[in-house]
């Protein structure tokens, strides 16, 4: 009898605690949901400000680009875009946390990638903008910067190239280290009205991970003219400049 009354209570007390199939349902659709929702969430949010350089002034605008665009964006959707036809840039930088950060490159390498950059950039813009060192009406203030830093790093420097840093033309091999940097580094930039200071757009763009390596000058320089001329020819629609 006893043992009896305890397989009933056993048996009643699983039968109390056991959902019905309906509530299980709706348990698991609400669950489903939350975390449909939360990953929107996290889609739509833009990049940790603490794991990057510090180039840009505010991160906060930024959010995932869609197909086709880059990784991160933002632009000012109040922007008079054909209004402008000149463009001002600004020396490129490389950003790296603290100056001993990236000892194992030499710096001449760092300065050639920069300097190449920056000539890409130049030969590029001029096919659809006149290139200007004065702010006036009409003229965009492009910032790019290669980053390999983050803001919350005791220590950043700042490198520019300056002047034609083409001592060695070699198209050969680039160090391991340097591939390594180029693979891992973003691109930051930032477009603005170069009268107002207004923020028209700006964007953070790195390598895909399934990108093939580059281990050559002539594979880098060749990555390089492909992003500027992909940049250029966004910047050149959005201004109406063919």
């Amino acid at each position: 009898m006893d043992a009896e009354l305890s397989t009933r209570l056993v048996s009643r007390t699983s039968a109390a605690v056991q959902a019905s199939p309906h509530t299980m349902r709706r348990t698991h659709t609400i669950v489903v949901l939350v975390a449909l929702i939360a990953a929107a969430c996290a889609a739509a949010r833009g990049p940790d400000p603490r794991a990057m350089s510090g180039f840009l002034d505010d991160y906060s605008r930024l959010r995932p680009g869609g197909a086709g665009e880059l990784p991160f964006v933002y632009r000012n959707p109040d922007a008079h875009w054909n209004e402008y036809s000149k463009v001002l840039l600004e020396p490129v930088t490389l950003w790296r946390s603290g100056r001993h950060s990236l000892d194992p490159i030499a710096e001449t390498d760092l300065l050639r990638l920069v300097s190449d950059f920056e000539a890409a950039i130049r030969r590029r813009l001029g096919d659809g903008f006149q290139l200007v060192d004065q702010a006036s009406p009409g003229t965009l203030r492009l910032r790019l910067a290669i980053t390999e830093a983050r803001a919350s790093d005791p220590a950043l420097d700042v490198l520019t190239a300056v002047g034609d840093a083409r001592a060695d033309r070699s198209d050969g091999a680039l160090s391991p280290e340097l591939g390594q940097f180029v693979a891992a580094a973003a691109i930051e930039g930032e477009i603005r009205d170069a009268q107002t200071n207004a923020l028209l757009a700006q964007g953070i763009d790195r390598r895909r991970k399934d990108s093939p390596a580059i281990t050559t000058w002539a594979q880098l320089d060749r990555a390089l003219e492909f992003w500027v001329d992909r940049t250029c020819a966004r910047l050149e629609a959005r201004t109406g400049r063919r």
